[in-house]
């Protein structure tokens, strides 16, 4: 009985203890509820009293803009009945001033159905309206647009249709006045919230008709683009929003614009179609309100404060006594238990089963794992924090399955948190039971250093399997792509052989012959050029470059592919305004002929081919951003191999690419350039549409080469630019304005004539027409005609992306002035317009090489070779031209004979650099530090198959004078026997 009386004393502290703690509970939950509750009141009242005031608020800017409506129609109308009994050009005009000056109107237009107008200053212009204004006219109803002039701003206008008006032998269905849309947005300022409101007028399909914003989204065309791209709304409340536009609805709502909230509130104007949109933000919007607020949380969170520090004061103050008890055993066992874990390589934790929360872990877990144990009581579930943040077993729960008295052992990958050091651990984990509540014992023993040597000799392994299958890879690669070609050869060689007598066999085996050994050469250089890249010996080299010359060569270099494989070629170039850059052309001429090989390998007969130049702002003063596209419809690629396609060797294994030559080097060089130039590549493709590669590089420009631009002869005149392709004809306009004309454009032929015949009609005509050549309705040729035939002989350009000569004859005697061809750059247009006035700026003289035998008879050349075939080859091209040649072996043998020589004996030294004895180097020194300065001045062109820039270099400081690359090219090396020669 006495024990049964201890047992429950013992147990009621501990009822009373729990009792406590509930009604505590309760007492916090039920006054968080009830906080909770009011603040939901207040959040619904604030929303309700600002949805108000708003709603007021735009309401009147919106009966502001119906009044100013209302009046500016009710002016035309009268305008219109009295100009009705005015006759008089002067009076007329006297009165649309008065008018004006009553108004305050821009501008006033007598209107035809069609859009032309003239104003009382004669002047004359098409109006585009973005309405379909014609048919409302014609009905007799007024209109109320937007529309654009060249040359202003945007306008809102304002029409009254009038029956058969006539003024300065115009004939107008309409008159018209015009606002700024910034003379409209004075009308809606609204002066409440403090100038911060914002207001649309939109059409209910989103299209803005007024814009009174101040927000950074630029020029706003529709109000659904804003919210798709700075709002947090779906599109299918979007959608839903749009449908409420159309259903002429006036509500408001709550949204969220870059992270801001605003409140939105519209209703259907009786203005035509229009939605009036008013903005602000919900902060100033509630800006009292939130201070009620904002005091009450403070208010509420202190009194819940006050009672919660009571609650807990009471149960802290009595588990102070019995943890005082306790404290003195638990300081000598961790006293101990810190000792020796301090000399031992493994960390000792205790976790909450349910928690993961860490109860105890040893001293020495700052040592071995990076993290203070204050740290590590803080952290729930130190050990998911410990992995790397990339590895998958940070999300893998190792612990949950154990259960009480059950063991489980596993490695572990951790991060030094101080150092960042990579360490491992065999963890060993018990689950246990400590006052009735389950525990995870864990023992993390640090088996790094056994981990790294395992690791080595892993590594170790695998980097000689590495290799093994990288080398299996490049042979097996390069033994089908050299064998191909050089299959090609033999078997051609051996075929003209065998026909030796047959003179148009023979020359068809050659010419495939030279075919296939050129693309063994580019197969050649394109391993040599990626080893070089990969070992860092490629380097750079800026000169100055025209971004015209380049997209021009290219068209040229690349076109006889386009032709052989049917394809439709287009080169454009948009808002090019500096194309003399610095650069290194020759890198560049590599990466865009890599892309357009490609493009052009990889898209069947019929297909196109584009290259796209458009020029952006650059980020570092002095450089601008130049993004070149090349795009195909061809075959494309599979988004798998698009993970790899800048891999050497990489080529992906389909039907169709497997007949196709190649190394797969082409692309990881074009991406190694790139990134040497600080630039990018990305690649867009789709299986079976196409591919697009997107390259963006920075290039230095040439400031000093920028030039007036204005052509004084042609400013002021006007021209009209003819080219189905939008984005054409907004480059060429923007040029033409540059150069000081002014410029029309329209995308058919048939209008183009249209326009011709007006401008020749109303004494406005144009000064010069550009148009493409290949337009949808009629060709340019065909335009030309019907322009000629209206007595028009302002000169006309032909702009095409083809080759002209098959139409040059017709397009002569059609009338066309002169051909300019795409893409099209300012120097290009500036020089096609001053040859077509007759001040051409510049003539270019093309070299042209010699005839054989023409030039170079009686010239001695000394051959220093020491490869008896290469020698017998260059001694045939060197006669063939008139050359008398004497040969040596090597660069001791070259040194004697220029030695022995007399002045004159030998015009020039063609120098191998690689040969036995001495190197072509050496010779040249040695021939340079002759006794007799004319000897030791002659000419010396190095001749080697070391083609790198270095080894140009190299040549150039020994003191050779010129540099020719093996396989020998017979136009390259009589160039430049040709130029030295004359110097």
């Amino acid at each position: 009985m006495d024990i049964k009386n201890h047992n429950t004393d013992r147990k009621k502290p501990v009822m009373r203890k729990r009792l406590r703690i509930e009604v505590f509970i309760v007492a916090f939950v039920g006054i968080v509820l009830l906080v909770f509750q009011y603040f939901r009141f207040v959040s619904k009242t604030i929303y309700e009293e600002s949805v108000s005031h708003l709603t007021e608020v735009f309401h009147q800017s919106d009966n502001m803009l119906r009044e100013l409506t209302d009046k500016n129609l009710t002016y035309l109308h009268m305008w219109g009945e009295n100009l009705q009994d005015i006759s008089n050009e002067d009076e007329i005009r006297d009165y649309i001033k008065k008018a004006q000056a009553d108004a305050g109107f821009l501008d006033f237009f007598f209107l035809s159905a069609d859009g032309n107008y003239k104003m009382t200053t004669g002047e004359t212009g098409y109006l585009g309206l973005q309405e379909n204004m014609e048919e409302e006219i014609r009905q007799g109803n007024d209109v109320i647009a937007n529309a654009a002039v060249p040359g202003k701003s945007q306008l809102l206008v304002f029409a009254t249709p009038r029956s058969h008006g006539i003024y300065q032998d115009f004939e107008y269905d309409a008159i018209a006045i015009a606002y700024e849309n910034a003379d409209i947005v004075d009308v809606l300022d609204i002066s409440a919230f403090n100038g911060n409101a914002q207001s649309f007028i939109v059409h209910p399909d989103g299209r803005v008709v007024i814009d009174h914003s101040s927000e950074s989204w630029g020029n706003v065309y529709s109000f659904f683009g804003v919210l798709r791209e700075h709002s947090d709304m779906s599109e299918k409340e979007i959608n839903e929003l749009l449908e409420k536009f159309k259903a002429g609805r006036t509500d408001a709502m709550l949204l969220k614009l870059d992270g801001k909230n605003y409140y939105l509130v519209y209703e259907k104007s009786n203005i035509q179609d229009w939605v009036f949109l008013g903005l602000v933000q919900a902060d100033i919007v509630n800006a009292s309100m939130n201070s009620l607020q904002h005091s009450t949380i403070l208010l509420v969170g202190a009194i819940v404060f006050c009672i919660a520090a009571f609650f807990i004061s009471l149960i802290i103050q009595k588990g102070r006594t019995d943890l005082r008890k306790k404290d003195t055993e638990i300081l000598y066992r961790d006293e101990l238990f810190q000792k020796l874990s301090m000399n031992v390589d493994d960390v000792f934790l205790m976790l909450d089963a349910k928690t993961y929360k860490t109860d105890y872990v040893s001293p020495n877990a700052e040592k071995l794992l990076g993290i203070t144990v204050e740290q590590i009581h803080k952290d729930i579930c130190i050990l998911g924090k410990l992995h790397p943040e990339e590895s998958e077993a940070s999300k893998k729960n190792y612990l949950k399955e154990i259960k009480v008295y059950e063991q489980k052992e596993w490695d572990f990958e951790c991060v030094h948190q101080k150092t960042g050091e990579k360490r491992w651990f065999y963890i060993v984990a018990m689950g246990s039971e400590v006052n009735g509540q389950k525990k995870y014992i864990l023992v993390m023993s640090d088996r790094t250093s056994d981990w790294k040597m395992n690791q080595a000799l892993s590594e170790a392994v695998r980097a000689a399997e590495t290799a093994n299958r990288a080398k299996s890879t490049f042979l097996s690669n390069m033994s089908h792509d050299i064998r191909t070609p050089m299959n090609a050869i033999i078997g051609f060689s051996t075929l003209a052989v065998s026909n030796i007598d047959d003179q148009k066999r023979v020359r068809d085996y050659l010419g495939k012959i030279l075919s296939s050994s050129n693309h063994l050469l580019s197969l050649i250089n394109d391993i040599l050029d990626m080893s070089r890249i990969e070992s860092g010996k490629l380097h750079l080299e800026e000169t100055e470059v025209s971004l015209s010359d380049v997209l021009h060569d290219l068209k040229t270099i690349i076109s006889g592919q386009i032709h052989a494989k049917q394809l439709e070629l287009y080169m454009d170039a948009m808002d090019v305004t500096n194309e003399d850059v610095y650069c290194d052309k020759t890198r560049l001429n590599q990466v865009l002929l890599n892309l357009l090989s490609n493009a052009v390998k990889f898209t069947p007969a019929g297909g196109t081919v584009s290259v796209r130049l458009k020029q952006y702002p650059g980020t570092v003063k002095g450089s601008e951003l130049y993004e070149i596209r090349v795009k195909d419809n061809g075959i494309g690629m599979s988004q798998e191999f698009v993970q790899k396609i800048f891999s050497p060797f990489e080529r992906e294994r389909t039907s169709t690419v497997s007949r196709t030559q190649g190394t797969g080097l082409g692309m990881a060089i074009t991406k190694n350039i790139v990134d040497m130039m600080n630039g990018s590549v990305e690649v867009q493709t789709e299986k079976g549409k196409g591919t697009e590669f997107i390259v963006r590089l920075p290039f230095r420009i040439q400031a000093e080469r920028h030039h007036t631009e204005k052509i004084a002869e042609l400013e002021g005149l006007k021209a009209l630019v003819v080219d189905d392709d939008f984005n054409t004809c907004d480059s060429v306009t923007k040029m033409l304005v540059r150069v000081g004309m002014r410029s029309e454009w329209t995308l058919s032929g048939r209008e183009a004539v249209l326009r011709a015949r007006q401008s020749v009609e109303l004494g406005d005509a144009f000064h010069a027409y550009i148009i493409d050549w290949r337009l949808p309705d009629m060709n340019g040729i065909e335009v030309t005609r019907q322009i000629r035939s209206l007595g028009d002989d302002t000169p006309i350009i032909i702009l095409t992306a083809y080759d002209w000569s098959d139409i040059e004859v017709e397009a002569k005697a059609a009338g066309v002035t002169a051909f300019c061809a795409k893409p099209l750059f300012m120097s290009d247009i500036r020089e096609t317009l001053m040859s077509a006035i007759g001040q051409s700026q510049s003539e270019s003289e093309d070299l042209v090489l010699p005839e054989a035998g023409s030039d170079f008879r009686g010239r001695c050349i000394l051959l220093v070779e020491d490869n008896e075939l290469n020698s017998e080859i260059a001694v045939e091209i060197l006669n063939e031209y008139g050359f008398l040649v004497d040969t040596a072996e090597n660069g001791t043998e070259a040194v004697e004979k220029v030695k022995n020589s007399t002045p004159g004996n030998y015009d020039l030294v063609l120098m191998d650099v690689q040969m036995p004895v001495m190197n072509g180097y050496e010779a040249t020194k040695q021939i340079r530090a002759l006794d007799d300065p004319a000897l030791a001045g002659i000419t010396i062109l190095a001749m080697t198959a070391n083609a790198f820039d270095e080894d140009r270099k190299k040549a150039l400081e020994c003191g050779m004078d010129g540099f020719l690359s093996k396989p020998i090219v017979i136009e390259e090396l009589i160039s430049i026997l040709h130029d030295s020669l004359q110097d």
